[in-house]
């Protein structure tokens, strides 16, 4: 989805392939179609929602049509749509609010992600189901998320806005949080080289379930 996010993904994949699944010859390296879709911007308004799911349903065809076999999807916002997604093209896809919640071992977990993420409640519903309490950003600090990751987008990478995720996070721990979710794939960009608590990186997270699917 975000270029910066796809490209960041796309590393991930190669680099795990080689430390978690022992890929040395080109031949070990999973097959990729990496497809950069330039949807309309609804990391904070849904207004868009509708255009970016006709635009997400003609890709996959086409995926399809390129004998893709599954799929994930490097933002965690557009899976507010993924149900519709999957039902319209019966495409598989890894998802990677699940995969996240299944890795989370703690029982309150902060979360941060675009107000859109947020505001859907999509983690929230993902973490109940396994007992586990999501911490939210307040009103202020989801409009700090929002301005971080449109800098990324915009290809900014600031240590001011490494030392904003690390307040925020610090708040969220202050708050109760065990764990941090990275719950958008541009904010690992610029997140903090240490925490003080456990990381789920929701973009490492998704490559190694994706990975899992290919090797297994």
């Amino acid at each position: 989805m975000g270029p910066q996010a796809s490209v960041y993904l796309y590393k991930l994949l190669i680099d795990i392939s080689v430390s978690d699944f022992g890929a040395r010859r080109n031949d070990e390296y999973p097959e990729i179609l990496l497809y950069s879709v330039p949807v309309p911007d609804f990391i904070s308004d849904s207004g868009n929602k509708s255009a970016v799911l006709e635009m997400l349903k003609d890709r996959t065809d086409k995926l399809k049509l390129a004998g893709v076999g599954f799929g994930g999807i490097a933002c965690n916002t557009a899976h507010v749509l993924l149900p519709d997604l999957e039902k319209h093209s019966g495409l598989r896809f890894v998802s990677v609010v699940n995969e996240v919640a299944r890795e989370v071992k703690e029982e309150r977990v902060g979360l941060l992600g675009t107000p859109s993420t947020i505001n859907s409640m999509i983690y929230e519903v993902a973490l109940n189901k396994h007992k586990i309490e999501a911490i939210l950003p307040s009103a202020k600090q989801i409009t700090l998320l929002e301005c971080v990751i449109r800098r990324i987008l915009g290809g900014e990478l600031t240590e001011g806005d490494r030392k904003t995720l690390s307040t925020i996070t610090d708040d969220l721990v202050r708050r109760g949080a065990e764990a941090i979710i990275v719950g958008c794939t541009e904010l690992p960009l610029v997140f903090p080289r240490s925490c003080k608590v456990p990381v789920y990186n929701s973009s490492e997270i998704l490559a190694r379930a994706l990975l899992r699917n290919y090797y297994d």
